[in-house]
């Protein structure tokens, strides 16, 4: 699959990337949102996957920026973040992400939450 990262981390941008690469999706990365939509619609991934919170644009805005756009709707949205109470989830999925991942992430399972995230997100 086609994924896009997006997050102000430089490090967990360098976890994610290598996790996803192993197992063999094309990666893309960004460090922040604003920067993102216009490569996004250049290039549109299968699967955005984005914090939660960052500066300028955040998570919850840069999907509303996705599901606005035309051109990406087909694309998934997940979310990865610390912030893991029910208020956060319910916003992601009102926003309609197609899944949640909680940090602190682990490389070896990354992966495989995100397939099994895109093989169940309508």
């Amino acid at each position: 699959m086609k994924i896009a990262l997006v997050d102000d981390d430089p490090d967990l941008i360098e976890v994610v990337y290598l996790a996803l690469s192993q197992a063999g999706h094309d990666v893309i990365t960004s460090p922040a949102g604003a920067t993102a939509i216009p490569a996004l619609r250049e290039n549109p991934p299968d699967i955005l996957i984005t914090d939660l919170m960052m500066a300028e644009v955040d998570g919850l805005e840069l999907c509303d920026l996705v599901k606005a756009s035309p051109q990406l709707t087909n694309m998934k949205v997940i979310f990865i973040s610390a912030r893991t109470g029910d208020l956060w989830k319910q916003k992601a999925k009102d926003c309609g992400a197609a899944g949640f991942i909680e940090k602190p992430i682990d490389p070896i399972t990354f992966a495989a939450k995100v397939e099994q995230i895109a093989a169940h997100a309508v």
